[in-house]
């Protein structure tokens, strides 16, 4: 599944500030904060899918050169993905609505309660450096696609004469 620019965009953008709500379950109650992270899961599977293709191709090549960039994104994006889905994991095991809703219990847990605090401030770490490395890509789309129906200003330069 190939994604295009304004769909990578704004998925990007709603999984960005949906993580971040989800941060402050204070802002929303832990029963609105189990439900709209599962909802963020379809939006993050979507995301991956989308990317696959960059995946396989960096995954095949990883070995080639000792340093690029393309490495550095992709043992990030493995970082990322393995405590997103620590997050998501140990907030399945301690949840309070999501699970008992489809009829598991679960024992509360101190330690999966632990892993669930420690796996999402890990997380929000790495999605700011992750965003910090494809802020150009973020700023251009933005530009292009967020506010492509805004008029260009033109400014005259110095040598420009007005008639």
């Amino acid at each position: 599944m190939r994604l295009g620019i304004r769909t990578k965009l704004w998925l990007d953008l709603f999984i960005f500030l949906a993580f971040l709500v989800s941060m402050q379950p204070a802002l929303t109650g832990v029963s609105l904060h189990e439900w709209f992270t599962t909802a963020i899961i379809a939006t993050f599977v979507v995301h991956i899918l989308g990317q696959w293709h960059w995946i396989l191709a960096v995954g095949r090549r990883f070995f080639h050169r000792w340093f690029h960039v393309s490495r550095l994104n992709f043992v990030l994006d493995l970082i990322l993905f393995l405590a997103m889905t620590t997050v998501f994991v140990s907030g399945f095991v301690i949840s309070r609505d999501v699970l008992p809703f489809l009829g598991i219990e679960v024992e509360p847990s101190f330690f999966w309660r632990r892993i669930h605090d420690l796996s999402a401030n890990l997380t929000l770490l790495v999605v700011a450096i992750h965003v910090g490395l494809h802020w150009d890509w973020v700023v251009g789309a933005v530009k292009r696609y967020a506010f492509g129906w805004w008029p260009r200003l033109r400014v005259r330069s110095k040598t420009q004469t007005v008639s």
